[in-house]
């Protein structure tokens, strides 16, 4: 093979798990090159304006692994300037209740006796165990661990690290919310949040793990000013900083394969050849079969594991309101159920995001919004087989959603000047004229931008776990949000950690840097 450059690690994708990788490895002396593959941009423009492709919560702040990065990247005293935690953190809206999630604890417990009075003993007991738990999982999470464990050692540092856990290693046998009334208000309000927080289908999700992914906003999830265009952004400069290389527009053709190793890639555009000691996938792993000669390797590995399936899209609708148009005492995220008898998707289970007209969760470079004006950004989980196989069921949700929020948001209809999607094929709306304003990016748009959610036949350590790191092939390894999908944006640091762990063990020289005085100080 010619190559005409090699890199200690070429990493596929702009994803958020593939470039706190990168980053973790430039700062510790790796030579990485960060390639595009086609990953769309965070935002998009229409009309003159900066809309977001989806919601986006910092939920896992006070998790210990989001601490270790933050610090070992430096970044932890902007992440604090650029944060905010919203007081409630959110709201859950159902017939009969709404229920703030407050952050102080007199607060919290005048909302628990106000919505939740039949049951008010057993919800406080609740959040005293979730929190309890949370703290001991937290000693897990802050073990230098690879997620999922493979190898003999690093199932013995798994064991012994998850010995005070109230769960077996498949996440069974432990319901927090065991002790409530099946339909009890109360599980809808840990469930709602953690359906649309986890990357794993919601039917496989254990009972704990919705109850961690509940406690993440319960501590203070916080809002970036920014979003996460800032925070894609910040990681490209520290990989370039630290003498990465980031390559938006590229996009590999093949994974260089030899005798079961991975050896390097091939450029789509070029042909050029780059040789690699690693790769990283930041793509899903049917993306990443498209890549190799031959996909027999991995065939051992469904035939152990199951291939991963679609289940569910995720769909973004934006809003541009009047400021009056906004319910006084709306929270920043609300989440509404609005028939608890039906199946929690679609217009049935929506998330709305209120933009506050502070900047936080908007684009860099844009307001979030014109003066006087608010913008509501809706998402929802639409389920696979109608939208692949029934004719028009993407392109009517706008009216449909747009029905089911005239239930939550009283006026919206007197107030609301512009309506978008960057999922649905359709121009943007400007209501108060009714004109259609063509995007700046359509190619950009479509079903097809939608993010996929997956189910997994098999999952592994405490059911949280799908894909492992390692791949089949040699030095592949994947680093998306197929390995640890249970937990959401926490789930995406512990993928990005543990390949970067496996990357860095196979260097002692580098391993042995990372470790040693100087990074504590740092740190």
């Amino acid at each position: 093979m010619t190559t005409r450059s090699s890199y200690d690690v070429v990493v596929l994708g702009l994803g958020l798990e593939p470039l706190v990788a990168a980053a973790l490895l430039a700062k510790r002396g790796f030579r990485a090159l960060v390639l595009g593959q086609g990953e769309l941009p965070p935002t998009y423009r229409v009309a003159g304006r900066v809309f977001p492709r989806a919601p986006f919560t910092f939920d896992a702040a006070h998790s210990p692994i989001a601490r270790r990065i933050l610090a070992e990247l430096a970044l932890s005293q902007v992440f604090r300037r650029r944060s905010v935690a919203f007081d409630p953190a959110l709201q859950v809206v159902l017939p009969r209740h709404r229920f703030e999630l407050a952050l102080e604890p007199d607060a919290l417990d005048r909302e628990i006796a106000r919505e939740l009075t039949t049951v008010r003993r057993a919800v406080e007991e609740i959040h005293r165990n979730v929190q309890r738990e949370a703290d001991t999982f937290d000693g897990v999470i802050d073990r230098d661990l690879v997620w999922p464990p493979e190898t003999f050692v690093e199932r013995r540092e798994h064991s012994r690290a998850a010995t005070r856990l109230p769960f077996d290693r498949e996440g069974a046998g432990h319901d927090p919310l065991a002790e409530l009334p099946e339909r009890s208000a109360f599980r809808l309000i840990v469930e709602a949040p953690a359906r649309l927080g986890t990357g794993l289908d919601p039917a496989l999700l254990p009972p704990f793990a919705a109850a961690r992914l509940y406690a993440a906003w319960l501590r203070g999830a916080v809002k970036l000013e920014g979003g996460y265009a800032w925070l894609q952004r910040a990681l490209i400069d520290k990989i370039e900083t630290h003498g990465g290389e980031v390559r938006r527009g590229e996009r590999v053709e093949r994974v260089l394969v030899r005798r079961g190793a991975a050896v390097g890639v091939s450029l789509a555009t070029t042909g050029e050849e780059i040789g690699a000691s690693f790769i990283l996938a930041g793509r899903s792993v049917s993306s990443v079969l498209r890549l190799l000669p031959d996909r027999a390797a991995f065939d051992p590995l469904f035939e152990r594991m199951g291939e991963p399936t679609p289940r569910y899209f995720r769909y973004t609708l934006h809003l541009v309101v009047r400021e009056a148009g906004v319910p006084e005492g709306m929270a920043r995220d609300v989440f509404y159920v609005r028939d608890p008898s039906r199946p929690r998707l679609a217009e049935n289970l929506l998330r709305v995001e209120v933009d506050d007209g502070s900047g936080h969760g908007s684009m860099v470079d844009a307001p979030a919004a014109p003066e006087g004006t608010r913008r509501l950004t809706v998402s929802a989980l639409l389920p696979r087989r109608p939208v692949e196989e029934v004719t028009g069921y993407v392109t009517s949700l706008r009216e449909r959603i747009l029905a089911a929020l005239g239930e939550l948001v009283p006026f919206l209809g007197e107030h609301l000047l512009l309506v978008d999607s960057p999922h649905d094929g359709r121009d943007a709306q400007d209501v108060e004229t009714g004109r259609l304003l063509s995007p700046e990016e359509p190619w950009e748009r479509g079903p097809r931008t939608m993010p996929v959610v997956y189910g997994y036949p098999v999952r592994s350590t405490f059911g949280l776990c799908a894909m492992p790191v390692r791949t089949p092939i040699k030095r592949l390894l994947l680093c998306n949000g197929q390995v640890v999908p249970g937990l959401g944006l926490e789930g995406s640091l512990l993928t990005a950690w543990s390949a970067a762990r496996i990357v860095t063990r196979s260097d002692r020289r580098k391993e042995w840097m990372r470790r040693g005085l100087w990074t504590k100080l740092e740190i």
